[in-house]
């Protein structure tokens, strides 16, 4: 054979043998190139949870930190809702001190002085007795005097003023504590008090003051032992500020 003919024949040989091993190394990197696409769909699926979670714990945290923060809004009203009051109670320490009040305690209010234990009205009338008629002026003067100072200190702030006019059951305690006619009658007690006032030129309104002219008939709260003593009138200061239940009493 020739020598041309061997060439070609190792040449053959080498190319089949090439052949094959680019066959082997395709095969090889198709079936490592499958591996890692399926490795890494399942990179990318683990990743998709982690960032779906990712993404739900970004809206909790988000969630929380609104609560928070509405919260914190809340907080800081609440705590300038206090502070208003504790100014309020503050205020009302001249009455205290005024020797023309006295606190009483059990019932959590003040009265005049002057009025407490007094039939100020006859019975079932509805005028002011002449001997009480300068004390209730005087009162009414203390308390413009008061409302005047506490809109001088804190002029945001606006109060009710109750006048509260009550009735005396000693002459007949079979009477309905319900009756109308205490009511009525009450109610005119508490008009004659506050136009007294009126006619001394004694003025609430002028100090962020709402006026309610009330009768609570035979019924009220801290009524005297003493029934008589109940031919009266009183006087509740309501701070109107948000959820506020304290009254004050005079």
């Amino acid at each position: 054979m020739k020598k041309s003919n061997f060439f070609w024949v190792g040449f053959a040989d080498l190319m089949t043998s090439l052949f094959f091993i680019m066959l082997v190394l395709f095969v090889v990197t198709i079936s490592f190139l499958q591996f890692k696409m399926k490795e890494n769909i399942s990179i990318l699926e683990r990743n998709k949870w982690v960032i779906q979670k990712n993404e739900l714990l970004i809206k909790e945290n988000k969630r929380l930190i609104d609560s928070l923060q509405n919260k914190e809004k809340q907080l800081n009203i609440e705590i300038q809702r206090l502070s208003k009051l504790l100014k309020i109670e503050e205020q009302f320490k001249p009455l205290e001190d005024s020797p023309y009040f006295v606190y009483l305690d059990q019932c959590k209010k003040f009265v005049a002085r002057d009025l407490i234990c007094k039939q100020i009205f006859q019975s079932k009338e509805t005028t002011i007795k002449n001997e009480f008629i300068e004390a209730t002026v005087k009162v009414g003067e203390v308390l413009e005097t008061f409302l005047k100072n506490m809109q001088k200190s804190n002029p945001d702030q606006s109060y009710l003023l109750v006048i509260e006019g009550n009735m005396a059951n000693e002459l007949d305690e079979s009477i309905n504590i319900d009756h109308l006619w205490g009511y009525k009658k009450s109610y005119e007690r508490a008009l004659a008090v506050y136009s007294l006032w009126q006619k001394n030129a004694i003025n609430f309104r002028k100090y962020n003051v709402e006026v309610l002219i009330c009768g609570s008939g035979f019924n009220g709260l801290c009524r005297d032992k003493e029934e008589g003593n109940n031919k009266r009138f009183s006087i509740q200061i309501i701070p109107k500020t948000e959820n506020q239940s304290k009254k004050n009493k005079l």
